[in-house]
């Protein structure tokens, strides 16, 4: 399984690092979603050693993260951001499924020109789901209720399953 990590949750996986992968359990005073999202991802980061998934993300996602105005998040972002683009480099490099880089604009323009994705608000959002598309992956992950969750019925045509932590956590639990 592939998944696409959109900027968002890539920000959220950082932010949250000490319960992700430290096991730290949550602040009571996170609410239910932010705390769903945070155990979903500790399993799911948990596991990933017995399971076989890639993580793939965008350069879209660096053009997001360089306009962080907190300069120690942005720090952190990057620096996370290089070590996760590195993994992702080697995964395109290798995989012979994913199409060469040519095919992969004329896949983004034909999403972007079908009308399909003109519910989404956010034009970069539209972009990261086209590239997730044009990566092949399997699920786009997000924690955006107000541009791409709030809108996913609409476009459930696509092919890729548009999902939160929560519910890919439930994906691998119940297979």
């Amino acid at each position: 399984m592939r998944i696409f990590l959109d900027t968002c949750t890539f920000n959220f996986i950082l932010d949250n690092g000490e319960f992700i992968f430290d096991g730290v359990p949550p602040p009571k005073e996170f609410n239910k979603r932010i705390t769903e999202d945070i155990r979903a991802f500790y399993n799911l980061f948990f596991i990933q050693i017995r399971d076989s998934w890639q993580l793939a993300i965008s350069h879209l996602t660096y053009k997001e993260i360089i306009n962080t105005n907190n300069p120690k998040q942005k720090y952190h972002l990057e620096n996370w951001f290089l070590d996760v683009w590195d993994y992702w480099m080697t995964v395109l490099n290798e995989s012979k499924d994913i199409p060469p880089p040519d095919e992969r604009e004329r896949i983004k323009l034909k999403l972007l020109n079908s009308g399909i994705l003109d519910v989404i608000p956010d034009y970069n959002d539209k972009l990261l789901i086209c590239d997730a598309i044009s990566y092949h992956c399997d699920v786009f992950c997000t924690r955006d209720w107000k541009s791409i969750l709030k809108h996913r019925a609409n476009i459930s045509s696509l092919p890729i399953q548009i999902i939160t932590p929560l519910e890919w956590w439930n994906l691998i639990r119940n297979k």
